[in-house]
């Protein structure tokens, strides 16, 4: 099974119908989807009903704004069916105590908080939400990460440009999972992650369960459906490069996150 657990539900494309036709056409049997960006069509319900026409294929996430959503918004998304929630340009950084209510109901719920980090793209709404990407730091996850050990916690793009940051998290937190969205793969050669995930094949560097850097890895594409083709070969690529083990090229392209989600 292949899984795609970054995918932004294209304004041109409410119903999903145009993205299921790509992902057939690429043999990824899901896709995770969630609105273009907070307080932008699609809204969630337009999420929600594409993932209801398309039950086999997409599985929504909706978004989840911090300071704004309370303990009762968390309930009735997922009462609605959402699966999950996309975090991002929060007014402070993602470790202030305010929002632990809500990180903390995500937990009682089973519920998966995809948290954006790092660099985040210029877009005409900054000044008025004041964007600030620093807010964003993989090393933000830390402290909710040892507060909510039960939350299961996606990190999009490894922090970028904050690797190191992400990759000793990954290390150390077995709750927490990457993907490697965005530029990273264009911009770093299969080589840098080899060096990055240093601990790969030694058990006594891994995580709290044992579990090496490839093992908290997911296959994720942020990108128009029409790009997605060239992720996924980014992705074979790296795990070429790599010499990856099938069974962890399979986990990474899906199989960890099939898990993660019930499937």
């Amino acid at each position: 099974m292949i899984i795609d657990a970054h995918v932004h539900l294209g304004a041109q494309d409410l119903e999903g119908d145009h993205l299921v036709e790509e992902i057939d056409r690429l043999g990824i049997d899901k896709a995770v989807i969630f609105n273009a960006r907070i307080g932008a069509k699609p809204d969630y319900d337009d999420v929600l009903n594409a993932a209801r026409k398309h039950p086999a294929r997409l599985v929504p996430f909706a978004f989840l704004e911090l300071g704004t959503h309370t303990i009762a918004d968390v309930e009735e998304f997922v009462r609605q069916g959402f699966r999950g929630f996309k975090i991002i340009r929060p007014k402070a950084e993602y470790n202030d105590r305010s929002f632990f209510p809500l990180y903390e109901a995500s937990e009682g719920l089973g519920s998966i908080l995809l948290f954006h980090l790092g660099i985040v793209g210029v877009c005409p709404e900054d000044q008025k939400q004041d964007v600030d990407s620093a807010r964003m730091r993989p090393i933000f996850l830390d402290s909710i990460c040892r507060r909510f050990p039960q939350l299961v916690i996606w990190g999009a793009h490894l922090g970028n440009p904050w690797y190191e940051e992400a990759a000793m998290l990954c290390r150390w937190h077995a709750n927490l999972y990457f993907d490697l969205t965005g530029s990273s793969l264009k911009a770093k050669p299969p080589e840098f992650f080899g060096r990055l995930f240093w601990w790969h094949g030694n058990q006594q560097y891994g995580d709290r369960l044992g579990r090496g850097p490839w093992d908290k890895i997911l296959f994720g594409t942020d990108v128009s459906p029409e790009l997605m083709g060239d992720v996924l070969q980014d992705y074979r690529f790296l795990m070429d490069s790599l010499n990856l083990p099938e069974g962890t090229r399979a986990a990474i392209l899906g199989g960890t996150a099939a898990s993660l989600l019930g499937i």
